[in-house]
């Protein structure tokens, strides 16, 4: 009797058992399908423990020592003598304390134009330089801008603070000077988005939320090495992405590349045979594709949607977008175009959530992080001396790693899985060596703009969200550029050419074709 009963208080445990590993394989597979985060692991602190981790000593690049000071920068020479100085004593040359300072004054100009007379009776009156039109000059100007956008201060404080210097300026007037009449660095800002996209190799992009008018959007961030470019919309779908694209121009083309992007887009076959594929454009305009559309019968909404697609893509690649860019994501399904390739920081992190009910689980869990980032590592070597005899082992070993199964542990497989259906996007490193393995410039890229949004909200007026998309991407790609953004901006209030054109500058940097 009692024997009986221990054995089925066994099988009751081993059943309790079974069904906790299955509820917890469950919960897992269902922070797998919502992308949810597990549990934080919290390392211990390291404040009482007697060993202490030894230091590299191996400097990171660009953390090389600089000279403090340059002796050639000299504004103003005072000489100091003895305060006292005895019978006798003899001169022995001077002693250099150099000292740094800044002069942050009001400075007003009172221009008097000469005014003539004909002998006609015409009034001929002197003109005032370019840089002066308008009661503020081009320093004024760019300290503005540059208090706003680079030192990220709002316009009360702005204002606050040149009136303490003496300016006199209302609040309302540094809102026009932030926002009104920039159409020169919207179009630099466009010319900079196309010559990356026609010299680029590669371009890395994000999107985070934006708020305009009291309701959610999205800015979207393209870029790479040498550029940054900001766009806030009301939508992140594909079109919207493709439109960034195809820039300042509203023309739809159906050519050959949009012909294979409704083949792959498994577009109807009835649809297909009534569409004409070439180079030239179609129509101008939202409304007028609409009505080309319905003229040809084609009035599904997935139909409409998935054409839209193929003649911006057509329309970008006309106008310069080169048809072999490969596009680094996180995986956003609105950004799989051309040669697509996946950040592998994104796709760990679908294993590294991984709980794991039971100690073997966790260990494959463990082994399967340990083999990834090794051959993480091995990928990077690879990026340093590519050779076309390393590809296929790398190739070998990426399907080692991620096509084995594990029995029981259904949420580490699906994970695994997902590794095997984006192998092309991951391992497109192969093929392009100089393609970074990670979107980490995305997000430093668009972490500017949610900075921005912390401080200062939402816009509230078309001209003050293209600011802000204009001067952000402008600054990144100054700083890119190693350019200073306080100068770029004299540059061109001034209107000299002391900075040249920022597209310029990139087709100059750019890597020229191999």
């Amino acid at each position: 009797m009692i024997e009986s009963q221990q054995e089925r208080i066994a099988s009751l445990e081993q059943n309790v058992t079974k069904l906790q590993e299955e509820a917890q394989s469950l919960k897992e597979q269902l922070c797998w399908a919502k992308k949810l985060k597990g549990k934080p692991k919290i390392k211990p602190s390291t404040l009482n423990q007697k060993e202490k981790k030894t230091i590299d000593l191996e400097q990171r690049p660009g953390s090389s020592k600089r000279s403090k000071k340059n002796q050639d920068l000299v504004d103003e020479e005072r000489v100091i003598e003895p305060v006292e100085l005895p019978e006798g004593a003899r001169f022995n040359g001077y002693r250099q304390y150099d000292v740094q300072d800044v002069i942050i004054k009001r400075h007003s100009i009172r221009f008097l134009l000469a005014e003539y007379v004909t002998t006609e009776g015409k009034t001929i009156v002197g003109k005032l330089p370019q840089e002066y039109q308008g009661h503020y000059g081009p320093t004024l100007k760019s300290f503005i801008l540059y208090q706003h956008h680079q030192c990220r201060v709002p316009q009360n404080l702005i204002g606050e603070q040149l009136r303490e210097l003496g300016i006199d300026i209302s609040t309302g007037q540094i809102n026009r000077l932030l926002v009104e009449e920039k159409e020169a660095f919207h179009q630099e800002q466009n010319q900079v988005l196309q010559a990356l996209l026609q010299t680029a190799e590669y371009i890395h992009t994000d999107d985070t939320g934006a708020r305009h008018q009291g309701k959610n959007g999205y800015c979207t961030v393209m870029g790479n090495d040498l550029f940054a470019h900001f766009t806030t919309t009301d939508s992140k779908s594909r079109q919207n992405y493709l439109r960034i694209l195809r820039g300042p121009y509203t023309d739809f083309v159906l050519n050959q590349y949009s012909r294979s992007y409704l083949i792959e887009q498994k577009l109807a076959a009835c649809h297909l045979s009534k569409l004409d594929f070439n180079n030239t454009t179609i129509v101008h305009g939202d409304d007028n594709w609409s009505k080309y559309l319905h003229s040809l019968g084609i009035t599904s909404k997935q139909a409409v949607k998935t054409l839209t697609e193929a003649a911006l893509l057509g329309s970008a690649i006309e106008h310069g977008l080169p048809p072999n860019l490969i596009i680094l994501s996180d995986g956003a399904k609105q950004f799989a175009l051309l040669s697509h390739a996946l950040c592998w920081i994104h796709m760990e992190r679908g294993i590294r959530r991984l709980q794991g009910v039971t100690t073997q689980q966790r260990s494959e869990i463990d082994q399967v992080l340990d083999d990834l980032w090794v051959y993480y590592r091995q990928l990077k070597d690879y990026q340093q001396q590519p050779t076309p005899e390393k590809m296929a082992p790398l190739q070998q070993r990426f399907d080692e790693i991620f096509e084995r199964r594990y029995p029981h542990h259904y949420a580490l497989n699906l994970a695994m899985k997902q590794f095997c259906l984006h192998k092309t996007e991951l391992l497109r490193v192969l093929d392009a060596p100089f393609l970074p393995l990670h979107t980490n410039a995305a997000e430093t890229d668009i972490r500017e703009y949610v900075t921005r949004r912390k401080i200062s909200g939402g816009t509230r007026n078309e001209n003050g969200r293209q600011a802000r998309d204009t001067f952000t991407g402008l600054k990144k790609t100054c700083r890119k550029l190693g350019i200073s953004f306080w100068q770029y901006l004299l540059s061109r209030f001034k209107q000299d050419e002391i900075i040249p054109p920022l597209a310029d500058v990139i087709r100059t940097r750019a890597p020229s074709p191999t």
